[in-house]
């Protein structure tokens, strides 16, 4: 398949680098070195601009920031006729339709741990799409992770939890990380046993199918080090500042919608 990825930023450059293992993959980028060292690294085609990129395609990735949806469609809309797929945060599949009329359009949400395989990457349900366009969406996703065909409203959801959500968590293992050191660990030694403990948890969490409040409790003794440690978390408020973020988040996304939000 003939794939086109306009915008070779982080998550475009990594899309790109997954289609270039089965499909033809041809780049565009305003920043044509960006466009160039990609292309080098993968083995595509550089196009000299979105035309000629747009001509050329079966499937459009479209991986701009959402301040130029315009004008890439301007330059677009009239070529582009094959399957058109957007990551473009806040940006309906309504706006896609409009923007892209003669396009088979995708809505897609990914999250960056794609990367090596186990991303979350959520799809906009659309009734209007054909099944065999569902289906080659799903074949050259295959191998990035968890691939779900999601009702519009859960993908503006599913953009703080999953999309947002690793930066979170890297917040929290940065700061475990940092507490090691402090009690004396090198980094090194730190950051092993912090992600050996989450990967651990995550095993153990998946493994024994209950929910994550029983396990807390399995491990928390009476008056140990464990409830102390909790007892600290909720005094500081830890448990509301991660649902916090998650909230701002998703209100952030329904700005960029142009919403108000809907919920909290």
């Amino acid at each position: 398949m003939k794939i086109v990825v306009i915008g070779c930023g982080v998550m475009g450059g990594a899309l790109a680098k997954h289609f270039a293992q089965d499909n033809e993959v041809l780049l565009y980028d305003h920043h044509k070195e960006k466009s160039e060292k990609l292309a080098k690294e993968i083995g595509a085609k550089v196009c000299k601009d979105l035309i000629e990129a747009a001509k050329e395609s079966e499937v459009i990735l479209l991986a701009v920031k959402p301040k130029d949806l315009t004008s890439a469609s301007k330059a677009i809309s009239a070529v582009t006729k094959g399957v058109l797929i957007s990551i473009l945060a806040g940006t309906s599949l309504a706006t896609l339709k409009k923007n892209f009329p003669s396009a088979s359009c995708v809505r897609m949400m990914p999250n960056l741990p794609l990367t090596c395989g186990s991303g979350v990457l959520g799809l906009a349900e659309d009734p209007a799409l054909h099944e065999s366009v569902k289906k080659d969406v799903g074949t050259i996703l295959q191998g990035l992770g968890l691939v779900l065909w999601l009702p519009e409203a859960k993908i503006e959801a599913l953009t703080p939890l999953a999309g947002s959500g690793p930066a979170f968590v890297l917040v929290m293992i940065e700061a475990m990380i940092e507490a090691g050191i402090f009690m004396g660990f090198t980094a090194a030694e730190a950051q092993e046993l912090v992600l050996k403990t989450i990967e651990g948890t995550v095993a153990m969490l998946r493994a024994s199918g209950k929910h994550p409040a029983a396990l807390k409790w399995e491990i928390a003794s009476p008056a140990g080090t464990t409830i102390a440690g909790m007892k600290e978390m909720e005094e500081r408020g830890v448990r509301a500042g991660i649902a916090g973020a998650l909230v701002a988040a998703y209100r952030r996304n329904q700005v960029l919608l142009g919403e108000n939000p809907s919920i909290f």
